[in-house]
């Protein structure tokens, strides 16, 4: 296989890795995400968390996989890109690391937004429980 048929077929095979990578953690996460979504008592922002969470998963993976560049310093134009298939194999590795950085990144941004909603959801218990206290 040529240099260039690697890089076309690598290229594809290392987006469905990126893919498969962001939905393989949707999944691991869905049952979890979805029972701290039911806690929420808005249900509109738990529809909304519950809609946007699957493309808050694969979008990253596929943006850490779109992020890398072929050209740059070490080739500058295609010809230098296909010259050498280590090259093109560092640059797939690259492609599925930065993939795995975007995902843990996007972990990382939805439980500090849970545990926000979660947070402001306590203090409204509380709140409404003081109010009801006082009441009597």
């Amino acid at each position: 296989m040529t240099n260039e048929k690697y890089l076309i077929v690598s290229y594809f095979v290392v987006a469905g890795i990126s893919l498969a990578l962001g939905f393989g953690v949707y999944v691991w996460l869905r049952a979890p995400f979805h029972a701290v979504a039911k806690a929420l008592p808005w249900k509109a922002i738990r529809e909304l968390l519950v809609r946007l969470f699957p493309m808050g998963i694969l979008f990253p993976a596929l943006m850490g996989f779109i992020s890398v560049r072929y050209i740059g310093c070490a080739a500058n134009d295609y010809e230098h890109v296909i010259a050498e298939r280590s090259y093109l194999v560092g640059k797939n590795q690259e492609q599925i690391s930065a993939s795995l950085t975007y995902v843990i990144w996007a972990v990382f941004a939805w439980c500090v937004l849970v545990a926000i909603l979660l947070a402001v959801k306590r203090r409204s218990d509380r709140h409404s429980a003081t109010n009801s206290s006082e009441e009597i």
